[in-house]
């Protein structure tokens, strides 16, 4: 434990005192303790946190898992299995640039689409910069995937007696009165039998949570020096994979203040925010790696990269620096034959990390486009693990339609940003 220490303190003094008062600023609502929940989060579920094995020795990766309510057994009965006592499986990622955030800030979210899909969603709480650099949240999420797909990970066992255990939990508090179980007069129940099935699983990320979410079902040639990364998802994995991504970081040759600001955003601010933003965003990944395609996942050659049953929701806030990059891989993915697998909703008046966003703080038109969001969300993977195309299924009952907000047929314009050809990208 001390040798750990003395290793992150010296990360750290490596980072200069610039970047490490800027990381602890950015990172003050990290302190929030998870009973906040009961505010923003309050239909529930809460998460229970529970930490995986990492590839590296010594680190463990915290994830909170969330549990959809269970109807419980009598406690004599033979099985010892709850309704529903299989369960599908999301991944999640939040946002932060890949150095602030937390995964508590996509709890409302998270909580949604485990009660209403009757799933396990796990928010991964990743490695970020700057004393971890890329590909460090890559490699985390990675490994949560395979304690979730490869029985001989160390990690997989652990995660479903995780499960169990907490339902076990839950299950003892509904047995006899507090004072009893207080005395310990009320014996515990059986280890609740579940199964999380590996028919049904998916992912979902806003921002840089978003980049993470499509690196999970990629393919990276080698580039840069390094050889090529398989996709931590079989590539003869035979069932449709629900990508939700909300507002995603595609690209991370840009900056923030590089990246190109719609007519509706207006000109960059003279004044910017300490420049923290542009700062910290370079902590995660060099210059010369951020064309990497693990970097910017973007890049890829979907037609041969992108895992053959990957289906994507993608969600555009249009005043946002990101909006360009999205559109722009919409494109590409028309070019590449992808675009039949992807679910483009376009809102080009709400503001980046609006679905994050507490609902105290927002008026009463985001309000309801952040449920719109959540709950296409739900029925995108909800169609998806059903067998049919949640493409077409939403295509055909609503096309393009975004009930709440203005023009949802805005379209991008080709004059600025960034055209990405296959693997390779170039700026104009």
């Amino acid at each position: 434990m001390m040798n750990k220490v003395l290793h992150e303190a010296a990360k750290w003094k490596e980072e200069g005192w610039s970047t490490m008062w800027k990381t602890a600023l950015v990172r003050l609502p990290r302190a929030v303790p998870i009973e906040a929940l009961y505010i923003t989060n309050p239909r529930g579920p809460l998460p229970f946190k529970l930490n995986l094995p990492s590839r590296h020795r010594g680190l463990t990766i915290p994830v909170y898992v969330f549990v959809p309510p269970v109807l419980f057994p009598d406690p004599s009965a033979a099985e010892a299995q709850p309704t529903p006592h299989i369960f599908p499986v999301i991944m999640d990622y939040h946002g932060g640039g890949f150095y602030l955030g937390s995964c508590l800030e996509q709890a409302p979210f998270c909580a949604k689409l485990c009660r209403e899909l009757q799933a396990i969603v796990i928010g991964v709480d990743y490695r970020m910069a700057p004393i971890d650099k890329f590909p460090a949240a890559i490699e985390d999420a990675e490994d949560v995937v395979f304690a979730l797909l490869n029985e001989r990970n160390a990690g997989y066992d652990l995660l479903r007696k995780g499960v169990a255990d907490y339902l076990r939990r839950q299950w003892y508090e509904t047995l006899g009165t507090a004072d009893d179980r207080k005395k310990n007069k009320v014996p515990p129940p059986p280890i609740p039998r579940i199964t999380l099935d590996l028919t049904r699983i998916g992912f979902s990320g806003a921002s840089s949570g978003g980049n993470i979410a499509l690196n999970m079902a990629i393919d990276a040639p080698a580039a840069l020096g390094v050889p090529e990364w398989k996709c931590p998802i079989p590539s003869d994995y035979p069932h449709p994979i629900p990508l939700l991504l909300l507002y995603p970081a595609l690209d991370l040759r840009q900056l923030p203040d590089e990246r190109f600001r719609n007519e509706r955003l207006g000109p960059l601010p003279e004044k910017k925010r300490l420049d923290i933003d542009n700062h910290l965003a370079a902590t995660y990944v060099s210059r010369e790696m951020a064309g990497h395609p693990r970097a910017s996942p973007g890049l890829v050659d979907t037609s041969t990269q992108l895992h053959p049953h990957a289906k994507t929701l993608l969600i555009l806030s249009g005043l946002d620096t990101l909006w360009e990059q999205s559109e722009i891989w919409v494109d590409k993915l028309s070019r590449e034959g992808r675009i039949k697998d992807t679910k483009v909703m376009r809102y080009e008046d709400r503001k980046h990390g609006w679905t994050t966003i507490p609902e105290i703080a927002l008026s009463k038109e985001e309000r309801k486009t952040r449920l719109e969001v959540l709950e296409e969300c739900v029925r995108f993977a909800s169609v998806c693990w059903s067998g049919r195309d949640p493409v077409e299924v939403m295509d055909r009952e609503n096309g393009d339609v975004v009930h709440a907000q203005g023009r949802p047929d805005l379209k991008h314009s080709e004059r600025d940003g960034l055209r990405f050809h296959g693997g390779e990208g170039e700026e104009r």
